[in-house]
This record gives C-alpha cells, structure tokens and sequence, in this order.
C-alpha cells in the first residue's frame, strides 16, 4: 500500500471537568492511519490501582491497537481485536461484563488513507467530517447518541421545571436513565460503541469515500459539539482559530455556563479532542 501522509496535521485534546482526560488520539504514520478516541467511564465505581478509569483505560487500549496494526490490515479487524481485547481486561479484572452499566467503553472514529481513497471505521459519537476543494463540508458520520442524548436532556429538562436546579443532584436523578442508556449498547434500539460486547461488530460503522477534491479531514469527539452545532461553521472556526485555540475558547464559555442553562448539557466541560487533517 502506498504510504500518503497528511500535508498537516493539527490535533489537540483538553480534558474536561473530570479525573482524567478518557479522549485518546492515534497516529500511525507508517500506516497512514489517524483517529480519535472518547472513553466513556462506568457508572460503577471501578478504579485501576493507578487510579485510571474504565473509560480512560478503554479508550487507551483501543487506540493502542490501532497505533501497532500492520499496515495491510482493514481497520474493521482492528477495531474487533480491540473489542475483544478489552472484553479480556475488564474480565481479568474481576468485572462483572453481564451488567452493562459495569462496561468500560470507547466511542471512536480512525480513518486510514490510501492514494486514491479514504477507508474509516466509526462507533458511538466521534465524528468524522470532510471538506472540499469548492468548500463543500460533508459529515460522513452522525452521532449514534443523538437520539439517546436528546431522550436525557428532556428528562433534565422536566426535572428543572420540577425545581431541581443543581447539576449534581440533576445527575443524581437521571442515573436511572443513564443506566438504562447503557443497556442499549450495540443493540437496534440503541448504538455502537466499543465496550467489550461481542454484538460490537455488527454496530461497526465503516466504509470508503474517494479523494477527488478533498482537502481536509475532520475528526473530533463530541465534547466539541451539542445537537445544534452547525458543520460548516464548526469547520470554519476550526480553521481559522485551530484545534487548540478552538477547544480552549469552548472550554472558557462552559466554565462561564456552570448551571447547564445556556447550552444543555449533563456536564459542565466534557473532554475535548480534534485532529485535522491537511491532505492539499
């Protein structure tokens, strides 16, 4: 395979209100394959003796996997092997895999580009997203959460008209909800993501796009976006302030927004990762 290599690269991950930043991002440019990776912790209270969290471990152990691939590999193969792998860990350390609020997960996008070609694999929320040469921005994912998210924030939302004010009570009260959400996991009424579940495979999202006219790749967590985010203008702002300077400003604004009220939300600052990819 021939190696083609980004003309740029401009990437940055800030981590948000909690214990560890759980994004992780790939870059292998030997095989020319470049990703993002968001943990999502538990909702038990599992610590490794290091103190890491499920979410920051399963978002490591994946994009581990996709750094050391073969070259020739498809991305699919490597996204299953990580699956499996991390069914292994979170065995081998004593979790209980049959509960689904127990799972260590990973939602992630990683694209591997060839001369001709874009090939991409996608789970859970990270967006992949790609601009032209005339201007064109095209998302070539969508946010498998969207749905669930949208059912949380009109929970929250009758909870605030009930009274409840406080985000750590909010979230307190929507853990029922929350629960329920991870059980949806790689099922039909649900999404994809990557926790372990041997079901992960079939909730893959992957194809191919051509390179004709493109000029840059877009590859983000969701921390950088809420339902009502414009991609065109997310793309502009991206390139013109930069993955850091963009991530940074947001993080400020949240800060400034520490009630939930302006932007819904269920934390204040969620982990934020980016990486932009300059092909022209």
């Amino acid at each position: 395979m021939p190696k083609v290599s980004p003309r740029q690269i401009d990437m940055y991950s800030l981590q948000g209100d909690g214990e560890w930043n759980e994004d992780a991002l790939v870059i292998h440019d030997t095989a020319s394959v470049y990703g993002v990776m968001d943990g999502a912790t538990s909702l038990s209270a599992y610590r490794n003796p290091e103190g890491q969290t499920g979410g920051y471990i399963a978002a490591r152990l994946a994009a581990a996997h996709f750094m050391g691939m073969n070259p020739n590999r498809k991305l699919e193969q490597i996204a299953v092997e990580a699956n499996q792998a991390l069914r292994q860990q979170m065995a081998a350390e004593g979790v209980d895999t049959g509960e689904a609020s127990n799972l260590w997960s990973a939602a992630l996008v990683v694209v591997q580009i060839h001369e001709y070609s874009i090939e991409y694999v996608q789970a859970g929320d990270c967006m992949l997203l790609a601009r032209y040469k005339d201007g064109t921005v095209r998302a070539l994912t969508h946010s498998q959460l969207a749905h669930v998210d949208r059912k949380t924030l009109e929970q929250m939302a009758e909870l605030r008209a009930e009274g409840v004010s406080d985000p750590a009570e909010l979230r307190r009260r929507l853990t029922p909800h929350l629960m329920g959400n991870r059980a949806a996991a790689n099922t039909l009424a649900g999404y994809g993501v990557l926790n372990g579940d041997p079901r992960f495979a079939q909730f893959l999202e992957k194809g191919t796009f051509n390179r004709a006219n493109l000029e840059r790749l877009y590859m983000f967590s969701d921390g950088l976006y809420t339902e009502e985010t414009n991609w065109p203008d997310l793309t502009a702002a991206l390139d013109s302030l930069g993955a850091e300077t963009y991530a940074r400003t947001l993080y400020a604004k949240e800060q400034e927004d520490r009630m939930l009220l302006e932007v819904p939300r269920l934390k204040v600052s969620d982990d934020k990762t980016c990486m932009v990819l300059h092909l022209e």
